[in-house]
């Protein structure tokens, strides 16, 4: 198996066409997917408190807005409600989040036509990572895992240093996110793309408050991941 990777919103005036001849509006650059009202923190608000205000509880404002504690900062805007996709949001905010660490954000492709985390588990164990899966969250393609699954990783589970670029300076500070496929022959599917977007919107405007980042893979390296199929203009015009 061959890895080249190692392994009050206005849509945009464009659509990208991804897979099966459809299409979706992507959204202006760090306008969030979901819809919906945002309260600005004040001196003396709490979760409490804001949650009694809005009908909401503490653990579904720490899910929407990716907090792993009660902390909260004045000028903080907090959503609340959902992202517009679901997401696996217990198991994204359930390590306890090393937000220093995380600089970059970084797209790949499998550059296989099929697979899912513990496939690409195995073939990085084969390799000799220690730690197994290179990257931090996986997005299935329909073949061995759902169309638009997201599986996340043990080192995001436990924090660590990713496996998925060459440099490991990057690895020891950015987030790997890894789409099945070979998007040098085919497209995203529409699924992929709108979980990738939600995703990558969550970890950085939400959990990481807009810090790190975002890269393409050969943004860093001389290599054709994540393929010319994949959206790598819009995305960079979603999240600079």
């Amino acid at each position: 198996m061959q890895m080249q990777c190692r392994i009050g919103r206005r849509a945009f005036l464009k659509t990208v066409g991804l897979g099966g001849g459809t299409a979706f509006a992507s959204l202006e650059a760090h306008a969030l997917l979901a819809e919906g009202p945002v309260h600005v923190v004040r001196r003396g608000d709490t979760l409490t408190n804001i949650g009694r205000r809005y009908d909401v509880t503490v653990k579904d404002l720490q899910l929407w807005n990716g907090l792993t504690s009660d902390l909260i900062l004045i000028d903080q805007k907090l959503y609340l409600k959902p992202v517009s996709r679901p997401l696996p949001l217990e198991q994204i905010t359930r390590p306890k989040l090393n937000a220093g660490k995380w600089k970059h954000i970084i797209a790949h492709h499998s550059a296989t036509p099929s697979g899912n985390a513990k496939i690409f588990d195995a073939f990085h164990r084969n390799k000799g990572m220690e730690n197994g899966l290179a990257y931090h969250f996986v997005i299935g393609n329909g073949i061995n895992s759902g169309d638009g699954a997201l599986e996340v990783g043990d080192r995001w589970h436990k924090q660590l240093s990713g496996g998925h670029v060459s440099s490991n300076a990057y690895n020891a500070n950015s987030i790997g996110i890894c789409l099945v496929g070979n998007f040098q022959r085919n497209k995203p599917t529409r699924k992929q793309a709108e979980v990738f977007i939600e995703l990558t919107d969550y970890l950085m405007n939400r959990m990481l408050r807009g810090r790190p980042k975002f890269m393409v893979h050969r943004d860093l390296e001389q290599t054709l991941c994540p393929g010319r199929h994949f959206p790598t203009q819009r995305m960079h015009d979603l999240f600079g």
